[in-house]
């Protein structure tokens, strides 16, 4: 019995570490109040980067709501407000400018496909050499 209680004990101890770890690290990240992440951006037009990522997710027509309506622009931007704490007043103008530009439609997803197909090849290539 005296082991079953030991053991207890030691999960409860290890279940605590485990809590405030997890704690120090959201308190690193700067949790904000709403359980929202201060995220930082290295872009200044990261607005333009997220519009980047919800127009495309609205073109492939993959999101649906539960209902089985497909998610739009303002749906997805209002779910971006929620997550990354980045409010789109403008979200129409912005994907107006978005498709006016001169260089280049989408240069953030470019460079997302572009960093992904790299991880790919390094993938593939660590994958040949352990053979």
């Amino acid at each position: 019995m005296r082991c079953y209680i030991n053991v207890a004990l030691k999960l409860v101890v290890a279940e605590e570490r485990s809590l405030r770890k997890r704690m120090s690290l959201m308190k690193d990240f700067g949790c904000l109040k709403g359980g929202q992440v201060d995220i930082r951006w290295k872009s200044k037009a990261y607005k333009m980067m997220i519009l980047e990522m919800i127009e495309g997710l609205t073109l492939v027509q993959e999101l649906y709501s539960p209902q089985g309506n497909l998610l739009d622009e303002e749906m997805l931007a209002a779910m971006v407000a929620n997550v990354f704490g980045v409010e789109f007043p403008n979200c129409r103008q912005l994907i107006d400018q978005l498709f006016a530009r001169k260089k280049g439609v989408t240069p953030f997803l470019d460079q997302m496909v572009m960093a992904i197909r790299l991880e790919a090849d390094k993938r593939n290539e660590w994958k040949g050499k352990k053979k």
